[in-house]
């Protein structure tokens, strides 16, 4: 008489208390015992009351069964919290495995000790002085979970005078492309104009993912991507040769929902991404009658030639685009103006409608999670592909 198999789901748990049935498969006659113990602890799991409990009765802990039928299935309860567990089938008497050369079937399940929280939000790793404090979403589950989270973000332009002269959107979408994840490992042992590199943890890198910097006096010779990863000794090969130090810190982008999944396991879509600017207006602080306008506030307007403006009055009888900015974001300073291309003979008071430069930039859109990852993780929406900062002057 023989048992064929030990049919249990084995992915990963969440922390939640789950119930995993199993079913074994044999000749009818064939007798066999199920032993279920938490690793690395003394805890066995009682089929009577159905918890793991510290000690080993075989009354209590061992599972013996005469199959009456081809199949028997049962259930094992895992408390809440993580571990990892392991179950036994133990063929006896003269009830042999498929394989006589083995007497034990074993299965390895783990259960994560707490739930993931994925966070999402706009990022900018070129320009990140341009924006003030950048929105979030979250979102939390298990490596078993599905999600959506709508999101519905203000990019806020800076108001520190140097970085306060607007955002101008490049497009009005985005694509899965424009979403990344960075992280930053250490070289393990020099080289020099190698495609190989070892580091200390291959963690979190992927196929695909590409290195962006890297630390000290070392630079990088174009932007090498990460073709092949070996995880039993920690070496990346690299698309491009490099000349590293040992010791210095590299930092990886993984750019795009593929290239993402790739290096920590999420797997998320997106949905109706959208990019909108929200309407600017100013407040002329005083008179005019130059090509220089004082205004109340100029946070959000870019010089440079590349934003126009209207309103009562504004002579735009001929091209008349923004020069030069003289910040004053909040109008705590009172100095704020700007230089036109055109002199104006404007009143204190009118209100200036601003076309091709924006403080606010709105983001909306809807993110679907398939699978978590493993760990907590941030995703961001690169801005860095989405908007390009005001100047202050051509």
């Amino acid at each position: 008489m023989k048992i064929n198999n030990l049919n249990i789901d084995v992915s990963d748990m969440s922390p939640d208390r789950t119930i995993r049935s199993f079913k074994v498969n044999g000749d009818v006659g064939a007798e066999f015992e199920i032993i279920v113990l938490q690793a690395d602890t003394l805890k066995y799991y009682d089929f009577n009351d159905r918890s793991f409990a510290l000690g080993h009765n075989d009354i209590h802990n061992n599972l013996r069964v005469k199959l009456t039928s081809k199949n028997y299935s049962n259930n094992i309860v895992f408390p809440s919290g993580g571990g990892d567990y392991v179950i036994k089938l133990i063929v006896v008497n003269e009830t042999e495995l498929v394989n006589p050369n083995k007497k034990v079937i074993t299965k390895n399940i783990s259960k994560q000790a707490t739930n993931i929280t994925m966070t999402f939000q706009p990022g900018s790793i070129s320009n990140s002085n341009t924006y003030a404090t950048l929105p979030s979403s979250t979102s939390t589950g298990s490596t078993t979970s599905t999600a959506q989270i709508n999101f519905n973000w203000d990019v806020i332009n800076s108001n520190v005078d140097a970085y306060s002269y607007g955002l101008r959107p490049i497009s009005d979408t985005f694509k899965e492309a424009d979403w990344y994840f960075t992280t930053t490992d250490t070289v393990d042992g020099a080289i020099s104009s190698s495609t190989s590199v070892v580091v200390d943890d291959v963690t979190d890198i992927g196929v695909g993912t590409t290195i962006i910097g890297v630390s000290g006096g070392d630079s990088l010779s174009g932007t090498p991507s990460i073709t092949a990863v070996d995880t039993a000794t920690k070496t990346l090969t690299l698309s491009i040769a490099q000349t590293f130090s040992d010791g210095i810190t590299l930092t990886f982008k993984a750019a795009g929902v593929d290239v993402i999944k790739e290096a920590i396991g999420l797997n998320f879509t997106q949905t109706n991404p959208l990019v909108t600017p929200e309407t600017l207006t100013t407040t002329v602080r005083a008179d005019v009658s130059t090509d220089t306008v004082t205004l109340g506030k100029t946070g959000g307007i870019s010089g440079g030639l590349v934003a126009k403006y209207t309103g009562v009055g504004v002579n735009n009888s001929v091209s008349n685009l923004i020069r030069v900015v003289t910040p004053d974001p909040d109008g705590t300073d009172t100095d704020g103006a700007m230089t036109v291309e055109t002199d104006q003979a404007l009143e204190r008071g009118v209100v200036l409608t601003i076309k091709g430069s924006h403080k606010t930039i709105n983001l909306t859109g809807t993110i679907n999670i398939n699978k978590f990852p493993s760990a907590s993780k941030t995703i961001y929406l690169d801005l860095d592909n989405l908007i390009t900062p005001g100047v202050s002057g051509a």
